[in-house]
């Protein structure tokens, strides 16, 4: 198909970026991995008349561990977050879930940036950055804001970032104190490239002292008109043992499934993904549990 003609421009650096952005507003569009835009360019679901390309950026591909927090430039890609011996350390989930985006060819051109902008409610990304209670640095031309993850999505293709903002970095705080660990699960149709019918990640950690589960954070997608966070279900595990935990875990994932208001679609019925909800929460905190239990043995 052929891409109705827009004007491109090519930035290399974040002020030239947010320059062209500033100007045109919602009649530009970002390009950064392309992996998402080209294709809704191509099936004409959108007809920008600017294209601002940031993917020569230096300054937003990066992961680094500063100031008690991982932070992830919004132009690092999904290949070298599934690599990255600090996200396998601090935030494994995170590094698991960047593995299952489409296919290795799509995972050294696709950013998280991308991932996450696009809003997908099924975005792999999105998940683990909720359950690691994250924030999104974006900036504009007066000045840089953060927005925590929890509310950083609006809808489908939407979340609250204005036309005139740019994505700049994810922040991370390292979680200080006891053992943690977190599993991202995703199920689809295929075993190779498709999109989550149902993700879960899992995040928990322990009391120092007591042995018990100091916080517990369940994040869902694919069932929501946007990634969302399990709280009710959250709260049920916060203080008690790992033993008490894996025998809650019924109830845990029954829990889950209030805050889900999954779609019917070619892929999936609603019924059969809040099935699935309970099986994959059950799944995903049952492996953090036993990973937090063998830690114990093992001191």
């Amino acid at each position: 198909m052929r891409i109705r003609s827009f004007e491109y421009h090519s930035c290399s650096n974040v002020q030239e970026a947010l320059e062209f952005l500033n100007e045109y507003g919602s009649d530009a569009r970002v390009l950064a991995g392309g992996t998402d835009l080209v294709l809704a360019l191509k099936a004409k679901k959108i007809r920008p008349p600017h294209v601002v390309n940031i993917v020569d950026i230096p300054d937003l591909d990066y992961i680094s561990n500063s100031s008690g927090a991982i932070r992830i430039g919004a132009l690092a890609k999904h290949a070298r977050i599934t690599s990255s011996s600090l996200l396998k350390e601090h935030l494994s989930a995170l590094g698991n879930a960047a593995g299952l985006i489409g296919s290795w060819q799509l995972r050294n051109v696709g950013t998280i940036g991308g991932n996450l902008c696009n809003a997908s409610p099924s975005a792999d990304s999105a998940p683990p950055l909720l359950a690691a209670e994250a924030e999104a640095v974006v900036l504009d031309s007066r000045g840089e804001y953060r927005i925590p993850m929890k509310d950083f999505f609006v809808g489908p293709g939407t979340t609250r970032m204005k036309p005139t903002q740019l994505l700049k970095e994810i922040v991370i705080p390292l979680k200080q104190g006891g053992a943690c660990h977190s599993v991202y699960l995703k199920l689809k149709r295929k075993k190779a490239v498709d999109l989550a019918l149902v993700g879960v990640c899992v995040q928990a950690q322990l009391d120092e002292v007591g042995g018990t589960l100091k916080s517990v954070t369940i994040a869902l997608g694919g069932v929501a008109p946007t990634p969302v966070r399990a709280d009710e279900a959250e709260k049920m595990l916060v203080g008690v043992t790992l033993k008490q935990a894996l025998e809650m875990l019924p109830e845990v994932a029954e829990a889950a499934i209030a805050v889900t208001r999954p779609i019917s679609d070619v892929r999936a019925t609603a019924a059969y993904r809040k099935d699935m909800v309970r099986v994959y929460v059950s799944r995903a905190a049952g492996e953090v549990f036993q990973c937090l239990s063998a830690r114990m043995e093992d001191q």
